[in-house]
């Protein structure tokens, strides 16, 4: 195929750029404020070189598109030692090609696709007591609420996509709300606690809007042996670089008693996060329960959305790390739909796949190559029919963060 040697000539261009990184400053540029206060500008992007052999509905011929399939630019900081905030914006997707097999919204149109992704103030009263207010997403789930720079697979997990909707409507799973959350750091063990309340607006939620309820969330998670983190945040990653030696064990639910649209709308469901030394494994398992109204009665769904993946290490020179990794993930409809590929009281759709490649962490995350190859099966629509289809394609890519 005549764009194969094309990526890998530009993976190898990426590879070059990548060896002159080595000077990179510590982290983000940085300007310090009275009373311990900073701020820290964001600069972050994964540039993708996709090259499709099956799209899913489409007849189209191997094609290749290279386009900016996550993109990011915002402000943190903090005001004082106890008050921090973040304000993100994204312009994700930019150049994408609506015949590519990868995920996310094509970009046919003038370049409009910027919009504000998160804003948020955290108030540390404690360790044990952390308020968060603002635009961000809500705590549940694990796939959902740890950022696509710090993962090792290169694309996201299905837990990352449909629950979201399932909860808040949105795509991206940011709604407005409050957030207790708390992180006591022990010798052998520690403990990660979340409860928050949101405020759903989105049309997939709430309908006509005629009947006002919150969303509940609540997530726990413990730590067996080295913690994920050394002090209470809203980010992780998943990977230990080679460090950490320790197990996570979580557990999450989130519950809207009723809507214009449905009533006892939850999502629940368990993870685990195991890094140590050069291995690092993750699996989470989530159900999605929703009861819909249909002729005088409610009709009772459950869907399921999980993953699986690992990673082995081997370091190189100057602290860079060669990361292999494997993933497995699926959204599967409620069974009575499992005929349609779909489920049309949820929209939960059928979505599998299984992709493997490597990452070239030459600075960790901050500067990351990767290489992958994506091989799954979903369903789509054409001429108003639910039908499945096969789509798969490999991956060469770059992510810089600033």
């Amino acid at each position: 195929m005549k764009s194969l040697p094309i990526a890998i000539f530009f993976f190898l261009c990426l590879s070059s750029f990548s060896l002159q990184g080595q000077d990179l400053p510590p982290w983000r540029v940085n300007v310090p404020l009275s009373d311990s206060g900073y701020v820290d500008f964001l600069q972050y992007f994964q540039i993708w070189n996709v090259i499709t052999f099956k799209k899913a509905g489409s007849e189209a011929p191997p094609r290749m598109d290279t386009h900016l399939r996550r993109a990011r630019l915002g402000l943190s900081g903090q005001l004082n030692s106890r008050a921090i905030f973040y304000v993100g914006f994204t312009y994700d997707g930019i150049g994408k090609d609506s015949l590519s097999a990868s995920a996310g919204s094509p970009n046919p149109d003038d370049n409009l696709t910027f919009h504000i992704r998160d804003a948020f103030f955290t108030y540390k009263f404690a360790p044990l007591v952390n308020l968060t207010v603002g635009y961000f997403r809500p705590r549940a789930g694990k796939e959902s609420i740890y950022t696509s720079a710090f993962n090792i697979s290169q694309e996201k997990g299905q837990p990352s996509f449909h629950p979201r909707i399932h909860m808040v409507g949105r795509s991206i799973g940011r709604e407005t709300g409050i957030n207790l959350g708390g992180f006591k750091r022990g010798t052998k063990h520690s403990l990660l606690y979340d409860i928050g309340i949101f405020d759903t607006n989105h049309p997939f939620i709430q309908g006509a809007g005629q009947v006002w309820s919150p969303l509940f969330t609540a997530r726990g998670v413990w730590m067996i042996g080295d913690p994920e983190m050394e002090n209470y945040t809203l980010v992780y990653s998943q990977t230990g670089y080679m460090e950490r030696k320790g197990l996570s064990i979580g557990a999450n639910i989130t519950y809207q008693s009723k809507t214009d649209l449905f009533q006892n709308n939850l999502v629940y469901g368990i993870d685990a996060q195991l890094n140590y030394g050069p291995l690092d494994l993750l699996g989470e398992y989530l159900w999605l329960y929703r009861e819909t109204p249909s002729n005088g009665s409610f009709i009772q769904t459950t869907d399921r959305s999980y993953v699986f993946k690992g990673a082995w290490n081997v370091p190189l020179h100057q602290k860079q790390i060669l990361q292999f990794c494997l993933m497995y993930t699926a959204t599967t409809p409620d069974k009575q739909y499992e005929s349609l590929a779909r489920n049309p009281l949820t929209n939960a759709n059928l979505h599998k796949e299984w992709a493997g490649g490597v990452n070239w962490m030459v600075k960790r995350n901050r500067l990351k190559l990767g290489l992958h190859y994506v091989n799954g099966k979903k369903q789509f629509f054409r001429d108003r029919e639910s039908r499945s289809g096969k789509f798969s394609y490999i991956n060469p890519s770059l992510q810089w963060m600033m």
